[in-house]
């Protein structure tokens, strides 16, 4: 089973366009719409949700709508450390919600820390942002809200 790194292009409490990116030999790439995004923070807000957790909590379903995606199963996640202090929080939500996935993940083996430039996941992600290459999946809010 494949270790996985995480990045993304574009914070997600940005405005405009988020891509998340899950990469080893392979990438997939979660391209956010910003009018996606503005839609999901809202409804999560509408919910209750904290603003600065409704991004975190965006953010690990893009990671998972990635997840769901790659051809092979994993056990081991390298994440950007795009949101420090936020750490418990995204591991706690990832193996939660992995768990609707039918992929096994524990804080053991999910790790944050800075991928680099060099990352896999770094390149995905900013050659989609870059128009280079298309993203592989672009969710509707609705995908992104059942893992949120």
């Amino acid at each position: 089973m494949p270790h996985l790194e995480v990045d993304q292009s574009g914070r997600v409490e940005m405005s405009g366009t988020t891509i998340v990116a899950l990469s080893n030999h392979a990438a997939i790439t979660v391209r956010i719409t910003a009018s996606v995004k503005q839609e999901v923070q809202q409804e999560l807000r509408r919910r209750g949700v904290k603003p600065r957790l409704v991004m975190v909590r965006l953010f690990v379903a893009a990671i998972l709508l990635a997840l769901a995606s790659y051809p092979e199963r994993t056990t081991s996640l390298m994440i950007d450390e795009e949101y420090l202090g936020y750490e418990a929080e995204i591991k706690s939500l990832l193996i939660d919600r992995a768990q609707r996935l039918d992929v096994a993940l524990t804080r053991d083996n999910i790790h944050i820390a800075r991928v680099g430039k060099k990352s896999p996941a770094h390149k995905a992600a900013i050659q989609v942002t870059r128009g280079q290459t298309q993203a592989t999946t672009t969710p509707t809010a609705e995908e992104l809200l059942a893992l949120c």
